[in-house]
């Protein structure tokens, strides 16, 4: 028996009689045994030499089962039955086809109707499936650990960056000054509001090791992006150690600390010495940035007459001039136009692909996912936790699906007068 598009299909060859005449009877029973009345059988006809299709007869089967077809014949010929429909049938006999019993069928004898019947068998496979999850991410987890456990053995000497209880706090205050003479005014009055002490980062304290892929996750305003750049020197911790061993090529806000009144050659090597390089060594590489960057026409023109576009194709060609030891990454994964975009991104793939250090933050968990190995979850500037990148991500997806759902309940439609 063999499918063929909506039906079923049973090949039998056909020889003709002395006198030309043959008949070909074709029984369709249930699983009970019991005939199956009006169903819908057809005999195709075939030249049993080349194969060639004939004509087709169509029959419906009477109170017996019983759909026949008898015709006279010339020549050898083949005859191809056709149940038409999607039930399955088995062949048992000799001209006589046994319907198999469907699972739905028997589901509803079991009194179980079809859809908890469905249910059920989904409900099965999707636990099938979380279990076959639990074991592969257990698997990962061990060996995660197992890694990092080497890495520790190794001593300070294995560790690119390290935050001891690192904490840091802002001022922030909700008046709305927007000239000198107001806040003289108010100053004198006294009516300025207090500045409140808002905790960005609170006792933050984890190891990254060299080489280690690590993504940064949380909601927004949750610190990663300040973590970033109390790592990066931007921001001096109130409190806590930070250890840095190598140096940092930090992709934070390209463009950000230069002078808007320099030429784009004066902000290279301005902009090069934030990050620690040495006028010789800038000298040796300008070339090398500028060619990178693009911009040779308007190199000598003052940034301030820059885009945003090619303030960010010089921040970043100045930024990844060498082969950093630790990579910082925040959001930055393509910038300027599409053809610099791809050689940026290039560029960045190259680095991450090395031996190189990489912090990165993202909102993509696709992304962090693709790129790191370990992630950490930050919430509220503490840690929540850290761990293999998968498993910290299915969790930071299944509590934001939760959070969501029950933002969306607490929601009230207005009614309308």
């Amino acid at each position: 028996m063999d499918n063929k598009s909506n039906g079923k299909r049973v090949k039998t060859q056909m020889v003709p009689a002395i006198h030309n005449k043959v008949s070909l009877p074709i029984y369709l029973k249930d699983e009970d045994g019991e005939p199956i009345e009006g169903a819908t059988l057809r005999f195709d006809l075939y030249n049993n030499n080349e194969d060639t299709f004939l004509k087709s007869y169509k029959r419906v089967t009477d109170e017996n089962g019983k759909g026949d077809l008898t015709l006279n014949l010339y020549s050898s010929a083949k005859i191809v039955v056709v149940f038409e429909g999607d039930e399955e049938y088995e062949k048992c006999k000799l001209n006589t086809i046994i319907r198999k019993p469907h699972p739905d069928e028997i589901a509803k004898k079991n009194n179980d109707t079809f859809v908890e019947y469905r249910s059920e068998r989904k409900r099965e496979k999707d636990e099938i499936e979380l279990e076959k999850k639990k074991e592969k991410q257990a698997i990962l987890n061990e060996e995660f650990w197992e890694k990092q456990k080497e890495r520790d053995q190794k001593g300070p000497e294995g560790v690119a960056i390290e935050l001891k209880n690192v904490s840091l706090s802002f001022k922030i205050g909700n008046d709305k000054i927007d000239n000198l003479k107001e806040y003289v005014i108010r100053t004198i009055k006294r009516t300025k509001e207090k500045k409140r002490l808002f905790k960005a980062t609170d006792d933050v304290s984890f190891k990254i090791y060299k080489g280690e892929k690590v993504g940064l996750i949380g909601y927004n305003g949750a610190g990663k992006s300040t973590i970033l750049k109390i790592i990066s020197k931007v921001y001096k911790p109130d409190e806590g150690e930070v250890i840095v061993n190598g140096n940092i090529a930090p992709l934070l806000s390209l463009g950000a600390g230069f002078d808007k009144n320099y030429s784009g050659r004066e902000n290279i090597f301005l902009n090069g010495s934030i990050l620690g390089y040495d006028e010789e060594f800038l000298k040796n590489k300008y070339q090398e940035i500028l060619d990178f960057s693009e911009l040779h026409e308007f190199i000598e023109f003052p940034v301030k007459n820059y885009s945003a576009g090619m303030l960010a194709k010089l921040g970043f060609s100045i930024a990844t001039i060498v082969e950093p030891d630790i990579l910082i990454v925040d959001e930055v994964l393509g910038v300027g136009d599409i053809n610099f975009r791809k050689k940026s991104s290039e560029k960045l793939k190259s680095l991450m692909d090395s031996d190189t250090t990489v912090l990165f933050v993202s909102h993509s968990i696709h992304e962090i996912r693709n790129i790191c190995e370990k992630a950490i979850w930050i919430e509220k500037g503490k840690i929540k936790e850290i761990g293999e990148v998968n498993d910290i991500c299915d969790k930071y997806i299944e509590e934001a699906e939760n959070a969501s759902i029950e933002q969306t309940k607490k929601i009230k439609p207005k009614k309308f007068k």
